[in-house]
């Protein structure tokens, strides 16, 4: 049996580790997928949408928190050392603003209208953690259907 190289990254935006910050857990894993070329196409790893976000109100320079977990391939405990390091906006109310829109927003229609067909969404399930939830759910389903 041969093992598909693309791993889609079912951990959660709602995730959060010992920081308490949500989709922080995720941008790790996708960037570290990514580094060891398995993030299937069309998946962020630390530009734009939540990543972003997250990175940018916590005050954590993009571009070198990216290149920290391509490069020293941490585990999780040592990313979170590294946003203690070097967050410029580590603070409760930072948390507190990356954890509520996480939670709270509404996925774009743009992005909703094909998955909430393909995934047979209702018309009121428009979170965008939970839409991407289902969806990552549907690529690991459709990755391990394949022959």
């Amino acid at each position: 049996m041969s093992v598909p190289t693309a791993i889609p990254p079912v951990l959660s935006s709602s995730v959060r580790g010992p920081l308490g910050i949500a989709h922080l857990p995720r941008v790790w894993l996708k960037i570290r997928l990514f580094a060891a070329g398995r993030l299937p196409d069309g998946y962020r790893h630390g530009v734009g949408g939540f990543d972003e976000f997250v990175l940018t109100t916590l005050g954590v320079d993009r571009d070198a928190f990216i290149a920290f977990v391509e490069n020293e391939q941490p585990d999780y405990p040592a990313v979170e050392d590294y946003v203690r390091a070097h967050a410029t906006n580590l603070n409760d109310a930072a948390i507190a603003t990356i954890n509520t829109r996480i939670d709270t927003f509404d996925m774009p229609e743009e992005l909703l209208a094909d998955r909430r067909q393909r995934l047979r969404l209702s018309p009121g399930y428009t979170k965008s953690v939970r839409v991407n939830d289902m969806d990552d759910w549907d690529a690991f389903h459709t990755m391990l259907a394949a022959k």
